[in-house]
């Protein structure tokens, strides 16, 4: 969920996301799976970050599993993103999660960092149209 002045960080047993602010990139932290029960909510907060900042970091440390709803809500993420330039990079990912990416055929859509703090870098290290490269995690989660 958002805060109506900003994006300052919310968090609900309905919607466990909370975003940190940067001057290039907002941070989206979940700390649930993302499935049908916070995939609107995902949608929402993960719509208004890419509008605000073109780059969002995904933080995955906390998600287990992704279901279809939320896979949809991650792949518009990245829609929205590229019409604006943006990127929207996926940190500490499941084995689950990357699964289920490379099934569907998106793993590519998303550069997977094992930190918020090396896609953040990434981000601002990469000439402006020029983001390509991004390493891939070296250790996934179980």
């Amino acid at each position: 969920m958002i805060d109506p002045d900003g994006l300052n960080p919310l968090s609900s047993a309905a919607a466990p996301i909370e975003i940190d602010e940067h001057p290039d990139a907002a941070v989206v932290h979940v700390h649930a799976d993302i499935d049908a029960d916070i995939a609107a909510a995902l949608r929402q907060t993960l719509a208004d970050a890419v509008d605000r900042y073109g780059h969002v970091v995904l933080d995955l440390t906390d998600v287990t599993t992704v279901d279809p709803a939320g896979l949809a809500a991650l792949v518009r993420a990245h829609q929205r993103a590229r019409r604006r330039e943006g990127m929207v990079c996926v940190v500490s990912p499941s084995r689950f999660v990357v699964t289920v990416l490379h099934t569907m055929r998106v793993d590519s859509l998303f550069p997977v960092f094992d930190s918020c703090r090396s896609a953040l870098a990434w981000l601002r290290g990469g000439p402006a149209g020029n983001l390509a490269g991004s390493p891939a995690i070296s250790t996934l989660r179980s």
